[in-house]
């Protein structure tokens, strides 16, 4: 084992073509962009990249996930004998919910492109408990020619492991060669570095307001002492948002020169706007669930909500299903069971949108009254009364002969069917006996 392992190639985020940089980059805490500012899965999580990584990663979490069974007929049923149906809707290890651990892999998953979970087995071989890895302790390898994965794991205060890929847990985000994610963070570093320098630029801008909008001159050259006790004094008196305004008294013939703010600061707000909007476009993420209210109204809320659900929750949902279901189940469970997630109730209408759909479906026989207040969170109906699927009497399959008319109600009151029977029988016997009737000329 160790000699093949030896002439594996390493494939991970980590890895660069240029050691020298990959150690600078790592010293400073992220690859430096343009604007100055080192970029890294830890330091882009501030403001919109924190917005986006946390209401995804909450909402993962949040959303039930079942282990599913199929049936012969097509349906289906909750694999409540299985153990991973507990493991996975429950508790994945002793010390998480199922609440933490999807959240944590799925904020991994945003920032670092994987996530990664090392399996326990009993002496059966069956899963037990799942134990997150930090994507910075895993690298992932692979055998050159073959398709074969190892995980190499370097936990710290541990020594370096080598697992095989059965018994990790991987999520992958978009992968550009098949085996690992890519990070967004490392592929957008640009713009999410201009926004953390927009902010810095907003922090200084105001924590520095002795000097935002003017400048002091003197009227002889200042030696470098003089002008470094006078910079010191002023900021003293006046600099941060607590001294703004104070008011400022000059002599020995200096002045205070107005230069009023630049387009670059005028513009400040536009330009971090436009910047957060850029953050959400990388994540999918609607700038009306982030708090950015500009294009929402009372009309289109609501749909702006489910676009969510489906054009970018549901890409993580699908990708949680696919991977649990390839790496926790066997090859021959595979044919029978599944997970699925339950996106209801991010799916929730209004009340009276709910109930009319319901009506609707329970009119034409899709839901029964158990159903429905299953997806209310309400308990069944007694003596398995709510079972029961209605159909409409009006509708018959295409091609049969209509059933018969059946008589009239005895009970109808006048008017009725039953009345407006015997008025056209009376009419009818009246015409004809006055047809049988003989004339006057046939008489005589």
């Amino acid at each position: 084992m160790r000699g093949i392992l030896g002439s594996v190639v390493g494939k991970s985020e980590s890895t660069s073509d240029n050691p020298a940089r990959w150690f600078i980059d790592w010293v400073r805490g992220g690859s430096e962009a343009t604007a100055g500012v080192a970029v890294s899965p830890d330091s882009a999580m501030r403001d919109a990249v924190w917005i986006c990584v946390r209401i995804k990663s909450e909402d993962v979490g949040k959303l039930p996930c079942f282990l599913y069974r199929k049936l012969p007929d097509g349906g289906k049923e909750r694999a409540v004998d299985h153990p991973l149906f507990n493991l996975i809707r429950d508790q994945p290890n002793p010390y998480q919910t199922a609440f933490e651990f999807r959240q944590l892999m799925q904020a991994w998953l945003e920032l670092r492109g994987n996530a990664y979970a090392l399996k326990e087995f009993d002496l059966r071989g069956q899963v037990v408990a799942l134990w997150p890895m930090n994507p910075k302790w895993v690298t992932v390898l692979r055998v050159p020619g073959t398709w074969e994965l190892f995980y190499q794991l370097r936990i710290p205060g541990e020594e370096v492991e080598t697992v095989p890929a059965e018994a990790i847990l991987h999520l992958r985000g978009m992968t550009l060669d098949g085996f690992t994610g890519v990070s967004p963070i490392t592929y957008h570093r640009e713009t999410i570095g201009l926004a953390i320098a927009a902010q810095r630029y907003g922090a200084s801008f105001f924590g520095n307001s002795a000097q935002p909008n003017g400048a002091l001159k003197v009227p002889h050259v200042l030696e470098k002492p003089a002008a470094d006790a006078l910079r010191a004094q002023w900021d003293q008196k006046f600099k941060g948002s607590e001294n703004a305004h104070k008011l400022a008294i000059f002599d020995g013939g200096m002045e205070w020169v107005q230069t009023g703010m630049n387009n670059t600061d005028a513009q400040y707000l536009e330009a971090r706007k436009f910047q957060n909007q850029q953050i959400y476009s990388i994540f999918r993420m609607p700038a009306h669930k982030a708090g950015d209210l500009t294009r929402s109204t009372n009309n289109n809320i609501e749909h702006q909500a489910l676009e969510y659900v489906t054009d970018c929750l549901m890409t993580e949902l699908v990708r949680w299903e696919q991977t649990l279901k390839r790496d926790l189940l066997t090859k021959e469970e595979q044919k029978t069971y599944f997970f699925e997630f339950l996106p209801d109730a991010l799916l929730r209408g209004d009340f009276a949108s709910r109930m009319a759909g319901y009506a609707i479906a329970r009119n034409w026989g899709i839901f029964s009254a158990d159903d429905i207040r299953e997806r209310e969170n309400l308990n069944h109906l007694p003596d398995k009364k709510g079972q029961i699927y209605l159909q409409p009497l009006n509708m018959v399959e295409a091609g049969t002969k209509p059933p018969p008319v059946s008589a009239p109600s005895d009970t109808l009151p006048r008017g009725g069917a039953k009345y407006l029977l015997a008025l056209a029988q009376t009419l009818v016997a009246a015409d004809e006996a006055r047809e049988n009737e003989p004339s006057p000329g046939a008489q005589e």
